[in-house]
């Protein structure tokens, strides 16, 4: 759950969504799913070279067959998606056709471009890994509470003192705090609560009693990644969107990234950075190729490297451990496994990363209020990774 499903429950319940737009954002005929044609994507002078599936091994019926599926609802709530492979930008298939409550919370009228939700946390995790090869920041041990210049603090427990960078990376912060197993909306969800009792949403997760020490428990937390954005901001003494644009987006020809702002006036790193998926596919594959794109390190390797590790062991399906701020787990194919690390958005954001085929996916989708949050691994588990002939 995110920041924007609270504020859609409580804060713009009188918002109408919109339904007409204008330039990119106007609506797109819907195409019979028994009409689509595979043609490669449109070069577009973005960073990307774009080619053809088949001559980058993939069975051109397969990924046609996949996208008629998503346009006649089998595969149902995708909205758009991406296929990258040997750095090529293979597929570029956009299928929303209208805008939505989150479109208004930005002003955003492309259709085109979407809400990340908690894919944004991805994006945040490489400022970290930048600031600190810029010198900003020494290390992640650097203790977390160092960062702010809060006069004090609720709760206090010496333990804070001993928080680290890493930890909230992690999300090993051991601070009290309940995301998930509370229902979303309800008092007792800690992302809720916070969010409707406060402005300054940072200074009221560091005013939080600890529950643990930091670094042995694991608590998915939105806020938590909304301070990391906010460390670098102070680290830097830079506004993150101009951080970020500087260091990340300018380099990687991305000129169509906005973001929704916390009422605090800072960036939400945790949940709200908008994109269009031929965007989103170049952060996997800047971390494919170790920090590099288009033949200049913006990530230090080891950064990449230490980001992906297994920081934190999980057991769930499709999930097997967390880095920072990157979801590790493995794919099963043909009685063989392959490793993935991917980034995960509320209802469907993902950048999915497939190293043994030098694949990189994409999807935006809008499987909200379901149990298809999972459909775009098994996309790429049953369907585009055996799409592969050579």
């Amino acid at each position: 759950m995110t920041v924007f499903q609270l504020k859609r429950l409580t804060l713009l319940l009188c918002l109408l969504v919109l339904v007409s737009a204008c330039a990119e954002g106007e609506p797109t005929e819907t195409v019979a799913a028994t009409e689509y044609a595979y043609q490669p994507p449109e070069f577009q002078n973005d960073g990307w070279q774009v080619g053809h599936l088949t001559d980058h091994g993939f069975d051109e019926s397969t990924i046609t067959t996949l996208i008629k599926g998503i346009v006649s609802q089998e595969y149902p709530g995708i909205n758009s998606i991406s296929i990258v492979r040997n750095r090529t930008l293979l597929l570029y298939e956009d299928f929303r056709s209208e805008l939505t409550q989150y479109d208004d919370w930005v002003g955003n009228r492309q259709l085109n471009r979407t809400i990340m939700h908690s894919t944004s946390k991805s994006f945040v995790s490489a400022m970290v890994g930048i600031a600190i090869e810029q010198g900003y920041i020494e290390s992640v041990e650097v203790p977390f509470y160092d960062f702010f210049a809060y006069e004090h603090y609720k709760n206090w427990d010496s333990r804070k003192q001993d928080m680290t960078l890493e930890n909230v990376l992690t999300m090993q912060l051991g601070l009290r705090w309940d995301e998930w197993d509370v229902p979303f909306g309800e008092p007792q969800n800690s992302l809720t609560n916070l969010v409707e009792n406060n402005q300054d949403y940072v200074k009221a997760l560091l005013d939080l009693p600890l529950d643990s020490t930091p670094g042995t428990e694991y608590a998915y937390n939105t806020v938590a990644s909304i301070a990391l954005g906010a460390a670098v901001e102070n680290a830097t003494a830079m506004k993150l969107e101009e951080f970020a644009e500087t260091y990340l987006f300018q380099p990687m020809q991305i000129s169509n990234a906005i973001w929704l702002k916390t009422p605090t006036d800072r960036i939400n790193t945790g949940s709200g950075l908008f994109l269009q998926t031929r965007d989103m596919a170049k952060l996997g594959q800047l971390y494919l190729d170790q920090g590099v794109w288009q033949g200049s390190q913006l990530i230090n390797p080891d950064w990449i490297n230490n980001s992906l590790q297994r920081h934190v062991e999980l057991n769930w399906e499709f999930t097997n451990g967390y880095g920072f701020q990157w979801w590790l787990g493995e794919f099963s194919v043909n009685n063989d496994s392959f490793p993935f690390y991917s980034t995960r958005g509320y209802g469907g954001q993902f950048i999915v990363v497939v190293p043994n085929y030098d694949l990189v996916i994409a999807f935006t989708a809008e499987n909200y209020e379901n149990d298809l949050y999972d459909l775009p691994f098994k996309l790429v588990e049953e369907i585009i990774i055996p799409a592969i002939i050579n």
